[in-house]
């Protein structure tokens, strides 16, 4: 890895472990309650109190939800930051179980809109939605937006999306297009070009880590990851957490310059 990567990854973040971690009762309260028990192809315990943290945390004036899938990271954006405006972009809204009474739903992509009359410093921009990244984070950045969570943030060999990590770690990456592996040197512009807008990136913490990926390969031998919050000593505390370790795409917060 390189020193740059590193720094971000160790040194550089907005918020501690042990801090989240006073959360996590709370969370554990929400989740119990939470309105979609199965959300299979969405967000699962270790990003949803990701998500929830941050917003929590920083109390924004509108929240830009791009991917909603059965909506509960919508129900936990509320939970988070109750008087945030919630506007929630997925072009294919049949599959949403939870609609919000105070959310706004569009099906215009994110790239396609006129963002012009949001507050730019006091909006956060949460990105699930399996697209390229840079193309999304650069275009964010050109109109003012300062606050980005990035959810598909997939490592450099795995994943169907150009993600911030696989730019930011320098190392070759792959890219899933229509079933179809393909391996890609690093684009150095791209790194170069994060590098120059970003003045925070934190990868959020899984809850538990097991010892092998969802890919069934070895975590430590190839995927450079931020310690767990808890180990396995606490599995029987947070059972459904455990049982649900394997869902973790390595979630990031940016903040730009």
């Amino acid at each position: 890895m390189n020193e740059v990567f590193k720094d971000f990854l160790y040194k550089k973040n907005k918020w501690d472990h042990e801090n989240i971690k006073k959360y996590i009762e709370e969370f554990k309260e929400l989740y119990d309650s939470r309105p979609i028990k199965d959300n299979d192809g969405g967000m699962k315990s270790s990003h949803l109190l990701s998500i929830w943290y941050i917003l929590k945390q920083l109390k924004p004036i509108c929240i830009i939800e791009s991917g909603v899938w059965k909506g509960l990271g919508t129900w936990f954006f509320e939970k988070a930051s109750p008087s945030s405006k919630i506007v929630s972009i997925d072009p294919n809204p049949g599959f949403r179980v939870y609609t919000s009474p105070n959310a706004m739903y569009r099906t215009t992509d994110f790239l396609k809109t006129d963002w012009s009359n949001l507050p730019k410093n006091d909006t956060v921009l949460f990105l699930d939605d399996h697209q390229n990244s840079l193309e999304r984070i650069k275009y964010a950045h050109s109109i003012g937006f300062k606050k980005i969570i990035v959810e598909d943030n997939y490592p450099s060999q795995q994943g169907d999306c150009y993600s911030p990590k696989k730019i930011l770690s320098n190392k070759k990456f792959v890219i899933d297009k229509d079933g179809t592996r393909n391996w890609f040197n690093p684009i150095l512009e791209d790194y170069e070009y994060l590098l120059n807008i970003i003045d925070v990136y934190q990868e959020m913490p899984v809850i538990f880590k097991p010892n092998t990926t969802r890919w069934g390969d070895l975590w430590d031998s190839e995927y450079e990851t931020v310690p767990p919050l808890f180990d396995e000593a606490d599995k029987d505390l947070y059972s459904e957490f455990y049982k649900e370790r394997y869902d973790y795409t390595w979630m990031c917060y940016l903040e730009l310059k």
